[in-house]
């Protein structure tokens, strides 16, 4: 059985070769069809890992709350050109976190961070980086692992030390080739000593419900006393002409003791801040809600990547079926004469089925090559990440197949129900 069925694939082969040309361009709607899916389902697949590992990273038992100048502010900022020297308040403040922590019993940690606008110095080149007063505490707990060197220590908030933790692409940014452990940064006028590097990835909020991730993310972590302590609470921007602020926190993270007390702990935080600030100066973001919101998007772009590449393949489908039809009608005769010499309909379904499959196989390989092709070119000439997955292959080959079996029953049925005689009798 083995060998009749390799003698018949060896056979589609030799007829598909006869007509390159003809087979090649039947065969380009199944190669681009499994190209396409490929490349959908790796993009997909890649963006998926990528945004759920710095969901990940937020943690899913976090509740992360940030300040923001209300909307009404803003405007007469605008209005007023930004000259206004009276003292803005807004955002959140040392109450807020006190009282988070000490009325709700899930609440387990209550992290304080302090941004600070100044220009970073790193020998003569000027970097706009966002620089953080935060715990060590914060750090373990959103995974900021260095890459080299160490983190923040309970010792450099106490002793106020000026040490700082970077973003690998802020030294890449600088273009600094050597070792970034003896690097002084100048944060204003002040200097601080780089003792660990974090991974280039970082993430940043906009709003309660979606999530900006930034894989360029230049940030600068400091220990929270030192920033209070050296820079204070006022701000007056990076040029020192803005308008003068006053925020205690920039951001709070609420760390909660189960995924399962997230959503209660995150509406009572709710309502602490909403009877402490009126003008709503803050937003929160629950990374267990933007988990949730990316599996269902995920569970909808599963659905849709089907659809999508079942309409490249069915077009590639019928493009074999038109050419089997015409295949056989030129080889009326020799099918006469194969029934002639005691072939069954069975033995013509079947050689010519085998034929569509080969077609649909060889066409599959080769949408496979041109799929991976084109998802190593989008990750050259671009910041993507996709991940080509076993399962993507497979998928992809599978449904070739069976493109080639549904497409190709009708034809092998047609010629396997040709009348003999009027068969040897065609010219």
């Amino acid at each position: 059985m083995i060998n009749f069925t390799f003698e018949l694939v060896r056979e589609a082969l030799k007829n598909l070769a006869r007509h390159k040309l003809r087979s090649f361009l039947t065969a380009l709607g199944i190669i681009f069809g499994v190209a396409s899916v490929i490349a959908m389902i790796s993009a997909g697949e890649g963006a998926r890992r990528e945004i759920l590992a710095q969901i990940s990273e937020l943690g899913t038992t976090n509740i992360i709350i940030n300040a923001k100048k209300p909307p009404a502010e803003e405007d007469v900022q605008l209005q007023q050109g930004g000259g206004n020297n009276e003292l803005q308040h807004f955002g959140l403040t040392f109450r807020d976190a006190e009282q988070i922590r000490s009325t709700l019993p899930a609440v387990t940690e209550v992290l304080p961070v302090h941004d600070v606008e100044k220009w970073i110095w790193l020998k003569s080149r000027r970097l706009e980086a966002k620089v953080r007063g935060v715990t060590p505490a914060y750090l373990r707990r959103l995974r900021m692992v260095p890459i080299q060197g160490r983190s923040l220590t309970e010792l450099d908030g106490q002793t106020r030390a000026r040490v700082c933790v970077v973003r690998a692409g802020l030294i890449r940014q600088a273009k600094y080739m050597g070792d970034p452990l003896q690097l002084d940064l100048k944060v204003g006028s002040q200097f601080f000593r780089v003792v660990g590097v974090l991974p280039a990835r970082g993430f940043q909020s906009t709003n309660s419900t979606v999530l900006r991730l930034d894989g360029r993310a230049l940030e600068v972590y400091v220990p929270f006393e030192t920033v209070t302590d050296r820079f204070g609470l006022v701000s007056r921007g990076r040029a020192g002409e803005g308008p003068r602020t006053r925020v205690e926190l920039h951001q709070v993270v609420c760390t909660i003791n189960s995924e399962e007390n997230v959503l209660e702990a995150a509406k009572a935080i709710g309502a602490i801040l909403e009877r402490f600030h009126p003008r709503r100066d803050y937003e929160v973001t629950i990374p267990l809600e933007l988990l949730a919101q990316r599996q269902r998007t995920q569970r909808v772009f599963n659905l849709v990547l089907p659809v999508i590449a079942g309409i490249s393949l069915l077009v590639g489908g019928i493009g074999i079926l038109n050419i089997m039809l015409a295949s056989i009608t030129e080889r009326t005769r020799e099918i006469g004469i194969r029934r002639a010499l005691g072939a069954t309909q069975a033995d013509i379904t079947i050689q010519f089925l085998i034929e569509t499959v080969t077609l649909s196989v060889v066409g599959g390989l080769l949408g496979i090559a041109l799929g991976v092709a084109g998802v190593a070119v989008l990750e050259a000439f671009t910041n993507w990440q996709p991940v080509i997955t076993q399962g993507a292959v497979g998928l992809s080959m599978g449904i070739s197949c069976l493109t080639g079996i549904v497409f190709g029953i009708y034809p092998a049925r047609r010629a396997a129900l040709m009348d003999p005689i009027a068969a040897l009798r065609h010219d």
